[in-house]
């Protein structure tokens, strides 16, 4: 069997595609795209406030999700259904790692999905859209990726965690 420099151009570059097209997701039309500001609101194209991120810590009076245990800090994201646009996502830097979430409709329906690394501590990252959960864990210096997709109607919820 001979295998000529193309075919094995054409293999690395269908691996690449196929690893890297699920790791971010596209932007949907802009014009029904959301986006988050500095300061952790979710504001969709006509400039209206869908939704927010929040940031806790154990013994801030705020109990965590249910997903997450007891974590030391996390962090969750939820964008109000009404008004919902195509996409919503983004990236925020959140105790002391990067946080990337959202979702995007997609044709198997509500593609919602947090992903957090961390440096130097254990972490986790979960999502929960209608009754479908997902949750991943990662080493420190590792991404933890959890994604669902779910229902178009459905809430994305997405969360991070230290795991101190």
């Amino acid at each position: 069997m001979r295998i000529s420099g193309r075919s094995i151009v054409l293999g690395f570059v269908s691996v690449a595609l196929a690893a890297f097209s699920f790791a971010t997701p596209a932007a949907a039309d802009a014009s029904q795209a959301a986006t988050v500001t500095a300061n952790g609101t979710v504001v969709a194209a006509d400039g209206s406030k869908i939704g927010q991120v929040t940031f806790h810590k154990r013994g801030d009076g705020t109990k965590p999700p249910a997903e997450l245990g007891n974590p030391s800090k996390w962090g969750a994201m939820v964008i109000n259904i009404d008004n919902s646009p195509a996409t919503a996502q983004g990236c925020i830097g959140a105790s002391g790692g990067n946080w990337c979430y959202g979702y995007e409709l997609t044709t198997d329906g509500k593609y919602c999905y947090s992903n957090y690394y961390h440096g130097t501590k254990m972490h986790h990252s979960s999502v929960k859209i209608g009754a479908l959960k997902g949750s991943a864990y990662a080493a420190a210096g590792k991404t933890s990726y959890a994604n669902r997709t779910g229902g178009g109607a459905y809430t994305c919820e997405t969360f991070y965690s230290l795991d101190e």
